[in-house]
């Protein structure tokens, strides 16, 4: 029998619902563009083959979430003006003359927004008059002079009554691709520090907080689960694909959209009475079936008119090599038999990308035949495109190589080599993200070998042999092997970043240095791209995902 008491208690409690102050926060997520204008070619093991990014389509979808939500909240992680011809020659203001337009409310750098020179990168991103229209914010990179963060590292705002503080992190490791002296005037960190001193800030202060983080999908679940208090990470660096959210046992969310525009984030987030009471996430492939925005694809073919006819490309020069742009970005320079792609899931049955990958080895490949050299090295930069079997235009190759590197040719004991290949084995698959050293395992063509994923540091390679005469055998660790790959004018005593000693540039008839593309170029008017394959035999499988989603690099 209902009593006045109960009657009272029922009535206050649906009184109290009734006036229960309900809001739907949504937050829009991209990050790793990568200097990707247009569509490319996409190759995954297992996945669509459909062309996938470009900026024009990705925009389509980020407009229908602002109609649903004209408050939704666009949030940019990093690493978006390198990675292609278009980023590069004219130092990243391609990408930016096109986003400008895309009303993104605040964006975490990467490592790679540092590769033209600390100035260039605040005149982009910091300055008063920056060119990019948006907020960056970032927690870990200071000035040597002044030592202060070279931005704001966090800011609160309202949305919809609801009080947010937002973070931005920077990838730990500076862009040192084409040398150091572009990080003279900054110190970057891990981010510890600042991590946990921020959110013991904000989290005081605020309904709801936010990382926006360049630091890596491995590197922010390990801060977060070490440091409670964060709500949402929307990560970038690594780019994994996390179809579903990754929600750790203290609460925080972490997702991460791959790489090249080639998705997109859409995180509601529900809010009762300014608390978090739940939230719904969204991952949406970006491919060719999404019609393309024509006022985003209009400014697009005005950055790319400026690189697709000879007489208009050749005005571009490198600030790295001080070469100039050789031609068309859309001629077709060759043919590959295969397709050319490093991005295999470590659950693919070869070819692991964080192991190899056939463009990896197509370019190694190319620089120890057009040598002449023992091998052919290159390191394992996480950013890249797809090429389907067929035509290879131009521009693919800048975003396999968009640093205008030189190709040299150096000599290095076999011990020696073998020593850094174990290191660099270590640095992409050690339990500890905090030890990863910011890419995948490097490729050597002219080298077979077993590699132990689980190993210990210093036993991960063995059964090395070595192509000689066109048959692989016994790798000599006391022998001196000559080695082709990349070097840069700060570094002409070094391959890929290895000392090594008598390091030559190749060059052309004229004696001057050649590029990585004018090598690649001058194969391919007499070879197809057909890489020899699955140089690397795994002894063990790589470990299963941690959390729901496919894997690249194993995250323990």
């Amino acid at each position: 029998m209902l009593t006045l008491k109960k009657i009272t208690l029922i009535f206050t409690l649906l009184v109290a619902s009734l006036l229960a102050k309900e809001v739907t926060l949504n937050f829009i997520h991209i990050g790793d563009l990568h200097g990707h204008l247009i569509p490319r070619d996409h190759v995954t093991a297992g996945d669509v083959q459909v062309k996938q990014g470009g900026l024009a389509y990705l925009y389509t979808a980020i407009d229908e979430v602002r109609k649903e939500d004209s408050d939704a909240i666009l949030v940019n992680t990093g690493d978006t003006v390198q990675g292609g011809a278009e980023a590069l020659y004219t130092r990243g203001a391609a990408m930016i003359n096109v986003l400008n337009h895309f009303g993104i409310d605040y964006g975490a750098l990467g490592n790679w927004d540092h590769l033209y020179g600390e100035a260039r990168t605040a005149e982009i991103f910091f300055n008063k008059d920056k060119l990019a229209n948006w907020t960056s914010l970032t927690s870990n990179v200071y000035s040597k002079k002044t030592g202060k963060t070279v931005s704001k590292p966090y800011e609160i705002f309202t949305r919809k009554g609801i009080k947010i503080g937002i973070i931005g992190f920077t990838s730990e490791r500076p862009a040192m691709a084409v040398g150091p002296s572009g990080f003279d005037e900054v110190t970057f960190t891990n981010g510890d520090k600042e991590f946990a001193a921020h959110v013991k800030t904000l989290r005081p202060q605020v309904d709801l907080l936010v990382v926006i983080s360049e630091l890596g999908l491995a590197k922010n679940i390990q801060l977060a689960e070490e440091i409670p208090g964060v709500d949402f990470i929307f990560s970038s660096d690594m780019h994994e694909i996390t179809t579903e959210e990754v929600i750790l046992s203290n609460g925080t969310v972490v997702v991460e959209e791959g790489q090249d525009g080639t998705r997109l984030g859409h995180m509601k987030v529900f809010m009762k009475d300014n608390k978090l009471a739940g939230h719904a996430f969204k991952m949406r492939t970006i491919d060719v079936n999404i019609k393309p925005n024509e006022k985003i694809q209009a400014l697009i073919d005005k950055e790319r008119m400026k690189f697709n006819s000879d007489k208009e490309a050749q005005k571009h020069v490198s600030q790295f090599s001080n070469k100039a742009l050789k031609g068309d970005i859309t001629k077709t320079i060759g043919k590959t038999k295969i397709d050319l792609h490093r991005s295999n899931f470590s659950d693919a049955k070869e070819m692991n990308a964080v192991i190899e990958g056939s463009s990896h080895n197509f370019i190694a490949e190319v620089f120890r035949k057009e040598s002449g050299a023992d091998l052919g090295l290159l390191r394992g930069f996480r950013y890249g495109t797809h090429v389907k079997a067929g035509d290879i235009q131009r521009e693919d190759m800048f975003h396999y190589i968009p640093i205008s590197p030189w190709v040299g040719v150096g000599k290095i004991k076999g011990a020696k080599l073998l020593k850094y290949l174990d290191k660099v084995a270590y640095g992409s698959l050690t339990s500890d993200p905090s030890n990863w050293g910011g890419g995948w395992h490097h490729v050597v063509s002219g080298l077979k070998y077993s590699l132990n994923p689980n190993a210990k540091k210093g036993e991960y390679i063995s059964d090395v042999r070595v192509l000689q005469d066109g048959k692989y055998i016994p790798f000599d660790p006391n022998k001196t092997y000559t080695v082709a790959g990349y070097t840069y004018n700060e570094e002409l005593n070094k391959i890929n970043k290895i000392p090594m000693e008598d390091v030559t540039l190749m060059v052309d008839k004229d004696n001057n240095p050649l590029e990585a593309y004018e090598v690649i170029e001058n194969y391919l008017k007499s070879h197809d791209a057909n890489p020899e394959l699955n140089r690397i035999k795994l002894t063990e499988p790589l470990l299963k995902p941690t959390h729901k989603n496919r894997e690249i690099q194993p995250l323990h």
